[in-house]
């Protein structure tokens, strides 16, 4: 069954677990920065073979790229820092790139991304990940997000999580317009990058007078919770016709590795800290549902705030902070989000 595409910020309800009390597994993250994807150990199928336990990176379409990038998913720098002259080699934020600006302006590209499988025991597991087109509104690249309950085969992925909207021709007579609204896009209902580019933290010009805004990651979520009990497979499937660039990053599930009789708490923030244990960065992810001020900070066990960031007023939505922990000693520290008053805690241990 295809399910309804699902504009992402909309979905306030149904999105991750509330369960504050309990903090749940990492059934699978991945954030390319050892400039590999999946471990090191594990080989990458480069076609499924319907059953396949590791990564697989599927170029569907075999169609030669305009700018001689690689075919398929590949490592590259996060475009937010390919732009910036004052990122340290050391800091360097490494994603998964694709393009869809193929030789001769053809459509057809159809580039697969499948996560092992995923066994979902309970109605808490969830996915998050993050992306960022190359350019929009003009060339905007879309993709989607797939679910097989019956092996990893293209043609098993018959649900349909999320759809990323693509600009589709023609293009408007004045097409260096930043207007979202001058251009055409599909599928109908896809979300379009930043809420149709209505939140500036998720794009910038890379010159004043720029006529296309260049993308920054951009955190998305969504329930597992129709698949407990099922062990599924995870597509994420760049298959925009004709456009540029796309990029992802930090891909996580989270979930119970044995089936949990707990109910998830009413809350209004699901927080989720990653990766825990954590080396160098962790990030911290939560929803609004509204406007609200919020504060954060880090504490060791004795209750001394060894980081902090200041209060700040955020929109609706999903959000994502990070701390460098790489000055810290390692133990266990507690993580505590402040929300207008009303405190969420995590434990966090540095390695």
């Amino acid at each position: 069954m295809t399910r309804k595409f699902y504009n992402f910020l909309l979905l306030a309800a149904v999105f991750l677990p509330a369960a504050l009390a309990a903090q749940m597994d990492t059934l699978i993250f991945e954030d390319f920065q050892d400039q590999a994807i999946g471990s090191g150990d594990d080989i990458v199928a480069i076609f499924p073979s319907g059953d396949d336990t590791t990564w697989v990176n599927y170029d569907a379409d075999y169609l030669v790229d305009a700018n001689d990038r690689p075919q398929d998913w590949y490592i590259d720098i996060e475009l937010f820092q390919a732009f910036q002259d004052s990122i340290a080699p050391a800091d360097s934020n490494f994603v998964l790139g694709s393009s869809s600006w193929l030789q001769g302006f053809l459509d057809g590209n159809r580039n697969w991304l499948i996560l092992p499988p995923v066994e979902v025991v309970d109605g808490q597991a969830t996915l998050h990940w993050k992306s960022a087109p190359r350019q929009g509104p003009r060339y905007l690249d879309g993709y989607s997000v797939l679910v097989s309950m019956d092996g990893n085969f293209p043609e098993s992925f018959t649900d349909t999580l999320f759809r990323a909207q693509q600009m589709i021709p023609p293009l408007p007579p004045n097409s260096s317009t930043l207007e979202v609204d001058s251009f055409l896009f599909a599928p109908e209902g896809g979300y379009i990058h930043a809420d149709r580019y209505t939140i500036p933290e998720y794009f910038f010009l890379d010159t004043p007078d720029s006529d296309v805004y260049v993308g920054i990651l951009e955190p998305h979520s969504i329930s597992l919770a129709d698949y407990a009990g099922k062990t599924i497979y995870i597509a994420i499937v760049h298959d925009a016709d004709d456009d540029n660039y796309l990029t992802i990053d930090d891909i996580l599930v989270m979930g119970n590795l044995m089936t949990s009789t707990r109910e998830p708490a009413a809350a209004d923030i699901r927080l989720v800290t990653y990766p825990n244990p954590v080396d160098n960065q962790l990030n911290v992810l939560f929803r609004l549902e509204r406007p609200a001020s919020v504060q954060s900070g880090l504490y060791d066990m004795n209750g001394r705030q060894v980081l902090s960031m200041a209060s700040e007023g955020r929109l609706a939505g999903e959000q994502t902070l990070k701390f460098d922990l790489r000055q810290l000693p390692a133990g266990a520290y507690h993580l505590v989000l402040d929300v207008e008053g009303q405190q969420y805690t995590r434990k966090v241990v540095k390695r």
